[in-house]
């Protein structure tokens, strides 16, 4: 199996960017060197509502913790038998305490930070996903010809609403998913591109949204790694700009390697 090649970029929105305010969403990935020589992936991606004024805060710590915590986890056992949905439910619960004891030194309220929140954990065998809120994960499987989403983006009762890791009833809106698959592309993403990525009538990926980037990753002869400008540089174009003014984050992975396209001489 070929070695993970990532990409990564958080940019503000255009309705931010008129009125001073910063981006609230946050996305990272990192790759891990377990101890059998393996690889392990492991990616967030977290959008702050944009009612709470602290939300930009709550999304950069839930996405640093996540990749904390898990790091560690993954090195040690990639084939990621020590996840549970038990250990995710801890985790939510020390990210809302870590949250609250942020709140409480600054005289706020855990609500001020809320954020959704998309997680994935990829060994070489097996794959965990977990998800509060909108946004969606897109995965590509090896015996698989196209692209599906994981979970689909959680509507709130009214019209764009979602739900937060600051919630009391989190429990009930986290869903979690273990996969033993092989999975060649992972895209992750908040709902400022959803609309972009997703048919929404059909509830189905809009696949040509994601191929060309994918391919891209996949033949490049300097393989991205990490935060990447081109990918910020789409997600802040006047094509993206067009149809969303909100923040935007579009965290993507692959293993799959294709060969890079030989022009002919002119």
């Amino acid at each position: 199996m070929a070695a993970w090649r990532t990409a990564y970029a958080s940019v503000v929105g255009t309705s931010h960017a008129a009125s001073g305010a910063p981006c609230q969403d946050a996305g990272r990935c990192e790759v891990v060197e377990a101890h059998d020589g393996s690889e392990v992936l492991i990616a967030a991606v977290a959008d702050g509502a944009g009612s709470a004024p602290h939300s930009e805060k709550g999304s950069r710590a839930a996405v640093d913790l996540f990749l904390a915590t898990f790091e560690p986890l993954a090195a040690e056992d990639p084939t990621l038998a020590c996840i549970t949905r038990e250990v995710m439910t801890a985790w939510f619960e020390r990210l809302r305490d870590s949250l609250r004891a942020d709140a409480e030194a600054e005289g706020q309220s855990l609500s001020d930070y809320a954020c959704t929140f998309l997680g994935a954990v990829i060994g070489p065998n097996r794959a965990m996903f977990v998800q509060i809120g909108d946004g969606a994960i897109v995965v590509r499987g090896r015996d698989s010809g196209d692209y599906t989403w994981v979970f689909w983006p959680q509507n709130g009762e009214f019209a764009n609403t979602t739900n937060f890791v600051t919630q009391d009833d989190f429990e009930h809106v986290l869903q979690v998913e273990f996969e033993d698959t092989v999975l060649l592309d992972i895209a992750m993403f908040t709902d400022g591109i959803e609309r972009l990525v997703l048919n929404m009538a059909a509830r189905a990926v809009h696949s040509p949204a994601l191929r060309p980037i994918f391919e891209w990753m996949a033949r490049a002869d300097d393989p991205p790694s990490g935060e990447a400008r081109g990918l910020a540089a789409f997600l802040g174009s006047e094509r993206v700009n067009s149809r969303t003014d909100d923040d935007k984050t579009l965290v993507m992975a692959t293993r799959a390697v294709l060969e890079p396209v030989v022009c002919p001489p002119p």
